[in-house]
């Protein structure tokens, strides 16, 4: 028989988990700024209090929950950052995929059908959303940007447009006004005057 849609999706839920709790450990073991290690150990924590009832719903459905093999090409894509930047921002693309996850779960009669797992999708939606929280705030306390296409602007030096003496708008000689110098363009016959009707 078929594993039910509940079944799968939670328990690809659960091996994310894992997984990452494992990419947290590597990177809290190469790093040694006191806000980066207070920050992952704090995602640990997170993490595994969010395995704990999602393992404890899973056995309920008679779903293994023991001995998941780990996403190797999630421990991939996290060993490839080689500089804390690239590490925030890995970890911050996670969690606002997992957030974006638990809001598409919320929409599907098929999850919601349980209140046990509407709460239990609820409960865990805001943990990672808490989290994406502090990430984006650690983020910006360290000014990373949270996008690759986002460009720190202040540090950019500023472009000055070079002089042109010889330059002026063609709309000047194009009107007739007169030219900077109070004399009118050659090219454009001087307007005539309206006679002046004397009253009678």
């Amino acid at each position: 028989m078929p594993e039910s849609i509940v079944v799968v999706r939670l328990t690809r839920n659960l091996r994310y988990k894992l997984t990452y709790i494992k990419v947290f450990e590597a990177y809290l073991d190469s790093t040694r700024e006191p806000e980066i290690v207070a920050f992952l150990r704090a995602l640990i924590e997170a993490q595994q209090a969010a395995i704990a009832p999602l393992s404890r719903y899973l056995r309920h459905l008679d779903a293994p929950t023991q001995d998941l093999e780990l996403d190797d090409k999630l421990l991939a894509h996290a060993a490839d950052r080689d500089n804390t930047q690239n590490k925030l921002r890995f970890i911050y693309d996670g969690l606002r995929r997992a957030v974006a996850w638990y809001k598409t779960q919320l929409m599907d009669r098929q999850m919601t059908r349980d209140p046990e797992l509407l709460a239990l999708l609820i409960e865990l939606g805001e943990l990672d959303a808490a989290k994406l929280w502090y990430a984006e705030a650690i983020m910006g306390m360290l000014r990373i940007p949270t996008k690759l296409r986002e460009k720190d602007f202040e540090n950019q030096e500023r472009v000055q447009p070079q002089a042109d003496v010889e330059w002026q708008p063609r709309l000047v000689e194009d009107v007739g006004r007169p030219m900077w110098q109070g004399k009118w363009s050659a090219n454009v016959p001087r307007p005539k005057r309206a006679p002046i009707e004397e009253p009678e």
